[in-house]
């Protein structure tokens, strides 16, 4: 977590006010909080402060342009927020919302990953503070991540063709040409192309302060803008661009009890995409009628925020998910157990991005190659005299690695999974042969069964009548039988 100061105006200081505030820097554990003043750089400085979250009324100011150069803090780890968000509502709610952002401040840690592109446009003012370059959200990697699918899809998604791939995973190869409107993230299953601004586990955190500090009905706003007029007991969510929203972070929402509502501005740059991310996104949880609220524009969101609170039983979301080596997977695997246990879901709906497997049992040998193959571990081969090959398919991407891996062709991906499916499940079974000589285990009896007609059709029936024997038994008969050999050609 990075060293985070809260900066607020005169005005801003006196809307919310000194106890509330000294709350705030308390039990967010923050490095420094302070009103505006001329001795803020050099204070800035003493603190070693990375990130800022401000509150003010007049938005970003020409002084905080110069903080890169003069403190070292990113652009991207600034965040300002208008004190009007937090007039006239009551002690919780502003407690609530400054808490959830400075929290957010904190987790600002990839935004240093970030590289500073040439500035596309520069004035005289520009030119004379030095200011060459600038600094753009656009995605990059969490983690190191290997899994061939995720990879693929965030190179795909990206509409001007500048994700690559690299040892690493994706990465942006232009960064200066690149939107920052997030879509390859959004569309991710893993999560682990992260917008710096905008990560897994930054929208967890906010969620998780909501439900344990808002006790009255509560709704998240994923937006890209600073919406002017917000009533209590909604919680704007400011991120770069909605194409960059990933359907876990609305279905966590849901299932931790904080309606969810998607609001595309007018505002965008990346409206097409922003669009397109919106359409994508789930019209409501899935196995239920619970509704996710899409706004488009103004007057959209307008209607969204008269309509009552849905009064949900809350849960926080379990810290370790962001961290879990399937990340946004989880993070929706959760949202959909967690929902499960609040309402019954309609168990033949389908969720979308979950890929169900079927494996046909009279074809599958229970080799293991799909095991060895898929880089989600959705296959698990295991048993001691017995071995059972099962398939969890909530953690299914739909690579097709263990279709295109099996040598009999027994595996087939059949599109969505249902709700029913999403379990571990046995798909077949065999008993464990066994070596006839010393008893140890050497596999599958179905492998051992193929391996036997194969030999017998090539006319191999002396080799076969060894397919019961392990390798060490094996190499000690064979030895044994050319001793004998030699021992009586010398007779």
């Amino acid at each position: 977590m990075l060293n985070t100061g809260l900066l607020v105006t005169k005005k801003a200081r006196e809307v919310i006010g000194d106890e509330l505030l000294a709350k705030v820097f308390e039990d967010a554990k923050l490095s420094y909080a302070a009103e505006v003043t001329d001795s803020l750089i050099q204070d800035l400085k003493d603190n070693d402060v990375k990130s800022l979250l401000i509150i003010n009324e007049l938005g970003r100011e020409r002084w905080m342009e110069e903080l890169d150069q003069r403190v070292g803090i990113s652009p991207l780890a600034i965040t300002v927020l208008p004190s009007s968000w937090f007039e006239r509502k009551g002690v919780d709610y502003v407690y609530t919302l400054i808490k959830a952002y400075a929290i957010r401040s904190k987790l600002m840690d990839l935004v240093y990953r970030v590289q500073p592109t040439r500035s596309p446009s520069m004035s005289r003012r520009s030119l004379l503070k030095l200011r060459l370059y600038e600094y753009k959200p656009y995605p990059v990697l969490f983690d190191e991540v290997h899994a061939e699918r995720e990879i693929n899809r965030a190179i795909e998604a990206c509409p001007q063709g500048l994700v690559t791939k690299t040892p690493e995973g994706p990465s942006v190869s232009y960064p200066e040409k690149c939107s920052a409107c997030g879509y390859c993230s959004g569309v991710s299953y893993l999560g682990y192309f992260e917008v710096p601004t905008s990560t897994t586990d930054q929208v967890v955190s906010f969620i998780n302060t909501i439900v344990a500090d808002y006790k009255r009905p509560a709704s998240i706003i994923f937006t890209e803008e600073i919406i002017s007029d917000v009533p209590e007991g909604f919680f704007p969510y400011v991120m770069p661009c909605v194409a960059s929203l990933s359907d876990s972070f609305v279905l966590a929402s849901y299932a931790a009890g904080i309606t969810p509502i998607v609001h595309l501005s007018s505002q965008c740059e990346s409206v097409e995409l922003a669009m397109k991310r919106l359409d994508e996104i789930p019209s409501r949880f899935p196995g239920t009628s619970l509704p996710v609220r899409k706004a488009k524009g103004s007057e959209e969101l307008k209607e969204a925020l008269s309509s009552p609170l849905l009064d949900l039983s809350r849960t926080e979301i379990p810290s370790h998910i962001p961290l879990n080596r399937a990340r946004r997977r989880s993070l929706l695997i959760w949202a959909l157990e967690e929902m499960g246990r609040k309402v019954t879901l309609n168990q033949e709906d389908e969720v979308p991005g979950v890929y169900n497997v079927v494996v046909d049992p009279n074809k599958c040998v229970l080799c293991g190659v799909c095991v060895r193959a898929c880089q989600m571990l959705v296959p698990d081969l295991k048993g001691n005299d017995f071995l059972e090959l099962s398939y969890n398919i909530p953690f299914c991407i739909g690579s097709e690695r263990c279709v295109r891996n099996c040598p009999e062709k027994a595996v087939s991906v059949t599109g969505f999974a249902r709700i029913a499916d999403l379990k571990p499940k046995v798909v077949n079974r065999t008993n464990v042969s066994k070596c006839r000589m010393c008893g140890k285990p050497i596999g599958s009896e179905k492998v051992k069964g193929k391996v036997d007609a194969l030999l017998i059709s090539q006319g191999f029936s002396g080799t076969a009548k060894y397919t019961d024997v392990c390798n060490e038994c094996k190499q000690k008969e064979l030895t044994k039988i050319w001793v004998e050999r030699i021992l009586s050609g010398r007779k």
